[in-house]
């Protein structure tokens, strides 16, 4: 490959619209879009309509491509697989981001991602190579998930997960079309959240176009969020580097420390237990073993109600709390969740509901897909707040 500067000329031709020249005679279009502008369509449209490319790139990976392209694609979620491979903590994720997309595209008229659409039509129609240049969605959400900081993630979804309509309201719509929604929240946070926004902005810029740069033809548009243009102008001044890409697409595992500590408390309840039964104070271990039980048991099954859950899916929490929380692998959570999903499955209307609509807080405890995923994260938080009430019942019963 390559490993010389691009160093392309650079010249913005109008608004939103970059042309860069290289050196080898290949051009690329560069268009700045907002997710919820429909100003961005028509100009997405006519860029394309006037380059007439052989080349069109879009900021999408495969699974946000299908969910665009396929109006179906919603029924073909299978919430079992998804909470049985754990991944329910990254569709949350999804959920809430595309939740608040759009709250503000119902106040601009204009359903988010539409020039993406577009964009893929124009391919089809006039046979130009279509490629997918961004990062794939579940990588990235990994990627964050595993490298920032716990109260940072706390705090963007929290401001993502409660912003109301009297914000939305606030918000000064024509200049958030002229950038994209999430990447205007995210860099608002740039200070306070640097690892976040460098996950979600600043890697995504060098990957976007290494994977322009590396797949241009001869005439290329790109389409991506007006967010990402400069930092992708950025980018083209230095070598692609696969080496680079690779360790952008990279997910982290847990250290050592983080993979250790969810089970010290299991551990030393299980060996305070033992210790009673081995001394001869055998009562005492009973004892303990009532109260780890009814204490973690009764406040995920709390949890549970908090999240209006099925009756036998608050059983079950109650049930399996005080076994999951001696094994973190696996987590009352998941047990609960599977549960509920069983006992009360998601209907066609939930998913549509989820997919035509934007979510507020609300409407969780409505729609039975979004039930799910109250009934999982407050029977786990239950069983954690559990977890550490109990722990020191139990050494004063020693």
């Amino acid at each position: 490959m390559n490993t010389e500067p691009a160093n392309p000329h650079v010249k913005e031709i109008r608004q939103n619209v970059h042309l860069l020249t290289f050196p080898d005679g290949r051009t690329l279009h560069l268009i700045g879009t907002a997710h919820i502008s429909a100003g961005s369509v028509q100009l997405v449209e006519e860029v394309i309509t006037e380059i007439k490319p052989d080349t069109i790139c879009v900021e999408l990976d495969e699974k946000r491509y299908h969910s665009i392209t396929d109006a179906n694609s919603y029924k073909n979620i299978d919430i079992f697989q998804i909470i049985k491979e754990k991944q329910i903590f990254f569709f949350i994720g999804q959920f809430i981001i595309a939740s608040y997309q759009k709250k503000l595209s119902e106040k601009t008229g204009s359903k988010p991602g539409l020039e993406f659409k577009r964009a893929i039509e124009l391919s089809n129609e006039t046979g130009a190579r279509l490629v997918l240049a961004d990062r794939n969605i579940g990588i990235t959400l990994k990627r964050a998930f595993r490298l920032t900081p716990f109260k940072h993630k706390m705090r963007l979804l929290t401001s993502l997960f409660f912003s109301d309509d009297k914000e939305i309201e606030n918000l000064d719509i024509e200049k958030m079309k002229e950038q994209d929604a999430i990447e205007n929240i995210v860099n608002s946070f740039a200070d306070e959240l640097p690892v976040t926004k460098k996950i979600l902005i600043d890697e995504r810029d060098e990957y976007l176009a290494s994977e322009i740069y590396e797949n241009m033809g001869q005439t290329t548009v790109a389409v991506v969020g007006a967010g990402h243009v400069s930092g992708i102008l950025k980018q083209f001044s230095n070598a692609p580097n696969p080496e680079r890409k690779k360790d952008l697409e990279f997910v982290p595992n847990s250290s050592r420390v983080v993979k250790l500590l969810p089970w010290l408390i299991p551990t030393a309840v299980a060996a305070l237990i033992i210790w009673g039964f081995a001394s001869g104070n055998k009562n005492a271990a009973k004892d303990a073993i009532f109260y780890w039980i009814m204490i973690n048991g009764t406040l995920a099954a709390l949890g549970c109600i908090i999240a209006a859950a099925h009756p036998l899916t608050i059983l079950a929490g109650f049930l399996a709390a005080p076994i999951t929380s001696l094994n973190p692998a696996i987590g009352v959570g998941f047990v609960t969740a599977i549960v509920q999903a069983f006992l009360v499955k998601p209907r066609v209307t939930d998913m549509e509901e989820i997919r035509d609509h934007s979510f507020p807080l609300k409407k969780w405890w409505s729609n039975r897909l979004t039930r799910i995923f109250l009934v999982f994260l407050c029977s786990s938080i239950g069983s954690s707040i559990g977890t550490f009430v109990a722990l020191p019942v139990l050494t004063k019963i020693f």
